[in-house]
């Protein structure tokens, strides 16, 4: 028992000796980072809105504020829901609007982009599998598979939406979409940075 009393000591005096070499940039980072991830976890585990995010960083640093907004911007992805992604984008302009100088218009209007961006990859992807679903429609041997089973062949019927899904071409332009749009959304985010 001595010993791990003795190891727990030792631990805490290095992790002290450590922050004395931090600078107070540094220390006041380490500061910001354990006083906002409980809020942090709290918004994320759905416990708080934006409202009450606003409300409990009203009176903080500026320097917690922009830890806070490059969190939320860090948590924001392509396949995100819509309304947690604007849940999140409202929560990054309830941070700004603390600031004293806020940039508010131009971070709303870069976090507007992203629900666009996600509503037009979607049209689009919408509107080519309705082409491939027409496609397969009237071709009945698009939606019939063989399948070797220990030496006999089966053909198996799929229904139009298994077949798309097991369409080559689809999976193909799907990954290539997909690919497009994140990289277009990740552009925006960098963008939107720069104003925090």
């Amino acid at each position: 028992m001595g010993d791990k009393i003795k190891t727990a000591l030792e631990i805490a005096l290095e992790k002290a000796a450590m922050l004395e070499d931090l600078s107070s940039e540094e220390k006041a980072e380490i500061a910001n980072k354990k006083k906002l991830e409980p809020f942090m976890v709290k918004f994320y585990r759905g416990g708080l809105k934006p409202e009450d995010l606003w409300s409990r960083l009203k009176n903080e640093d500026v320097s917690l504020l922009k830890m806070a907004e490059i969190n939320l911007i860090d948590s924001l992805k392509f396949n995100l829901a819509a309304d947690e992604l604007e849940r999140r984008a409202k929560a990054v302009i309830a941070v700004e609007s603390l600031k004293k100088e806020p940039k508010t218009s131009a971070i709303q209007q870069g976090l507007g982009t992203l629900a666009q961006l996600q509503k037009r990859a979607e049209s689009e992807k919408n509107q080519v599998y309705s082409q491939f679903k027409g496609a397969i429609e009237k071709n009945p041997q698009a939606r019939t598979r063989v399948i070797d089973q220990g030496g006999s062949k089966m053909v198996v019927k799929l229904s139009v939406e298994e077949a798309i899904a097991q369409n080559p071409q689809w999976k193909q332009f799907s990954m290539e979409l997909d690919q497009k749009y994140i990289q277009e959304f990740e552009n925006i985010l960098i963008q939107v940075k720069k104003y925090i």
